[in-house]
């Protein structure tokens, strides 16, 4: 009986630690959307947004790491499992626009691509959502365990 409440208990850690590493995600998407926005301008693209870009990449990166420390080995359907996909999309389009951006070579074609570039789209709304469901989830299990929950 004590080993399931230890076992319950730090499942309860390792979803608040999620849940704390995908609202720093979240938080960052702003600044994730200007980087993106300054890319997809006509012309050449200010330095400072390749540095500032790969601050954020980096973060997304980061975060991307702690997340699939924290989910082991979950189920590929879980919500857990698709917070981590989802940081590892931001931290790719970041990448990927900053590549866009300030290519080794120039061409027509990916100069269309790049200013054709519209911001994280849909997995941004999507991360924000699984960012809602991880909080309920947890409130739930608090509930249910009759824990409080940390201030």
């Amino acid at each position: 009986m004590a080993a399931a409440k230890d076992s319950a208990a730090a499942r309860l850690v390792a979803l608040r630690s999620l849940l704390e590493v995908a609202t720093r995600a979240v938080a960052l998407q702003p600044a994730a959307e200007q980087i993106i926005g300054a890319c997809a301008q006509p012309g050449d693209v200010p330095a400072q947004v390749a540095r500032r870009g790969g601050r954020v990449a980096s973060d997304y990166c980061r975060l991307h790491g702690w997340a699939m420390d924290l989910i082991g080995d979950a189920d590929r359907a879980s919500l857990e499992f698709r917070v981590a996909q989802l940081l590892h999309y931001h931290a790719e389009m970041i990448d990927t626009c900053l590549k866009l951006a300030f290519p080794k070579f120039r061409s027509p074609r990916l100069e269309q691509r790049r200013l054709a570039l519209r911001g994280l789209g849909e997995p941004s709304r999507t991360l924000r959502d699984a960012q809602a469901a991880l909080a309920l989830w947890i409130s739930d299990l608090e509930q249910a365990d009759g824990v409080v929950p940390p201030p």
